[in-house]
C-alpha cells in the first residue's frame, strides 16, 4: 500500500509542475519577512494619505472652480491619483523584492 499517495501528495505534485518558480524560492528568514512587513506598511499608509489628499482636492474644488470646469478637473485629479499609486506600489514590489533577494 506504499505506492498510494493521498490527496494532498498528488495536489502537491501537480502544484510543482503548473508552478515550477515556486519551488524555486527560496525561504525568507524572519528577518526579511518583517522588513517586508514593514516595506508593505510604510507604503500603503503613503498610499492612503494620497487617497486622502487626493479626495480632499476633489471635495474642495466646489470652492474655486467653476460647475463647468469640474467634471474636468476632477477627472485630471483621480487620473494623477492612479499614477501616484501605481508608482507607489511599483517601488514598494522592487524593495520588497530586493529584500527577497538579498543574501542572509
Amino acid at each position: 500500500m506504499s505506492g498510494l499517495k493521498s490527496a494532498w501528495e498528488l495536489s502537491l505534485e501537480r502544484s510543482n509542475k503548473l508552478v515550477p518558480e515556486l519551488k524555486s524560492q527560496k525561504k525568507l528568514t524572519k528577518k526579511q519577512k518583517q522588513e517586508i512587513a514593514e516595506v508593505r506598511n510604510e507604503y500603503t499608509a503613503k498610499i492612503a494619505d494620497l487617497d486622502v489628499t487626493s479626495h480632499d482636492k476633489i471635495r474642495k474644488l466646489s470652492d474655486g472652480v467653476s460647475p463647468e470646469e469640474i467634471g474636468a478637473i476632477k477627472a485630471e485629479l483621480e487620473k494623477q491619483f492612479r499614477f501616484e499609486k501605481k508608482a507607489l506600489e511599483e517601488r514598494m514590489e522592487k524593495e520588497v523584492e530586493a529584500v527577497r533577494n538579498r543574501k542572509n
